[in-house]
């Protein structure tokens, strides 16, 4: 908080010694509290870089190491930080501004000259921002004057999201546009199996790839496989017979001993070994879970889903949803191993026993089920157009 107090006081001097004026064909990328380069702000940045010859993009990297390694790995000139008094004025100087989470500067009245867009991180399954069952008044008062009246668009991917988007954020509806999450774009481009192998020597042979990505809980361990019959041994033996592998991909800050569940077909895919899982999801066959939303961007690739909500009761208590969680999961719910393993055989055999269910849901979340990056720059730069003829 000293640190965003701080760039607040010289974000605001800054502002009114120099009186920049923005740019429109500058473009402003950051994400998590400008030290990662992750999440929508990551893919729609690469794809600007790539193809919007008339747009210079920046992101925003405050971290020194991740930033010079990105230098080297994409161009010194398109990275920059906001800790010195050049790289504020170079935020400042961008017509355009897009995060996924908090902003690349932070004080009032920051929209008032340039477009400021939330890309967001995924869909609001859980409750997020201003609904969220532990927000404070002062929280509240801290989100609304330095977030919610910043932004000049935030996006998600269905109309049914809109609602829950304007009450997250305490904005107006039409400032939530269905333009869809860059980060998906990924998911329709085909993956060669070989990426997986060079980050992971060794693999054993297989047919089939299982992705298990439970949800990380701030005040307790997360159990992997909650069941009363679990046997390593007999799961081992399950997925060697069907040539399968199972990826277990737990939260960089968990803290349960996962290594008594790992062995030669259940392996670690932590955040250490692949950053970003997008990239490869499309490899994966099932996807395994609990309340991560991951299923959701998953559901795009019309493959199973299998949901282990073993704390169900106590989890939607405490984080508090927004939909029926059991009308929005749709996969089967095994509460014990042998369960588990004979509805996975029966995936394996082709036996689809959820896919119209799944189909509806995500007709329900993912209104956009193609590539969106293009369609969001075309959007932004409309907008730029529609004003300049208002001038």
């Amino acid at each position: 908080m000293r640190e965003k107090l701080k760039n607040f006081i010289q974000t605001l001097i800054y502002k009114n010694i120099y009186g920049i004026n923005p740019d429109k064909n500058i473009w402003i990328f950051s994400s998590t509290d400008n030290e990662r380069y992750n999440y929508n702000s990551k893919y729609l940045f690469e794809y600007v870089l790539k193809n919007e010859n008339d747009i210079t993009p920046y992101f925003v990297i405050n971290d020194d190491k991740l930033r010079e390694r990105l230098q080297l790995e994409y161009g010194k000139d398109f990275f920059i930080e906001t800790s010195s008094k050049e790289g504020i004025k170079k935020v400042l100087s961008g017509g355009v501004w897009f995060t996924s989470a908090g902003l690349p500067l932070y004080g009032t009245n920051l929209n008032k000259k340039r477009i400021i867009v939330n890309l967001w991180h995924g869909i609001p399954l859980k409750k997020i921002a201003l609904m969220e069952n532990n927000f404070g008044m002062l929280k509240r008062l801290y989100f609304k004057n330095i977030f919610s009246k910043n932004y000049s668009y935030i996006l998600t991917t269905s109309k049914n999201l809109l609602p829950i988007m304007k009450e997250s954020f305490g904005v107006a509806e039409e400032v939530v546009k269905v333009w869809g999450q860059p980060r998906n774009d990924c998911l329709f481009e085909k993956v060669d199996q070989n990426n997986l192998k060079s980050i992971i020597p060794n693999l054993p042979s297989y047919d089939k790839l299982i992705l298990y990505a439970p949800t990380y809980r701030d005040d307790d361990e997360t159990k992997i496989f909650p069941f009363e019959d679990y046997d390593k041994e007999e799961l081992e033996s399950f997925l060697e017979s069907n040539k399968a592998i199972i990826f277990i991909r737990t939260h960089i800050d968990e803290s349960t001993d996962v290594e008594k569940y790992l062995g030669k077909r259940v392996i670690l895919l932590n955040e250490n070994i692949i950053e970003d899982i997008m990239p490869v999801l499309n490899l994966f066959d099932i996807l395994i879970t609990d309340y991560s939303s991951i299923y959701i961007d998953f559901l795009l690739l019309q493959k199973p889903l299998i949901f282990l909500p073993y704390d169900k009761g106590k989890y939607l208590h405490k984080r508090g949803f927004n939909f029926d969680y059991d009308k929005v999961t749709p996969g089967y719910k095994p509460d014990n191993m042998k369960d588990f393993v004979k509805y996975i055989e029966e995936i394996f055999k082709g036996n689809d026993f959820y896919k119209e269910e799944r189909q509806v849901v995500n007709n329900f979340f993912n209104e956009i089920k193609s590539e969106c990056s293009r369609s969001v720059c075309l959007n932004i730069k409309k907008i730029i157009n529609k004003d300049k003829m208002g001038e």
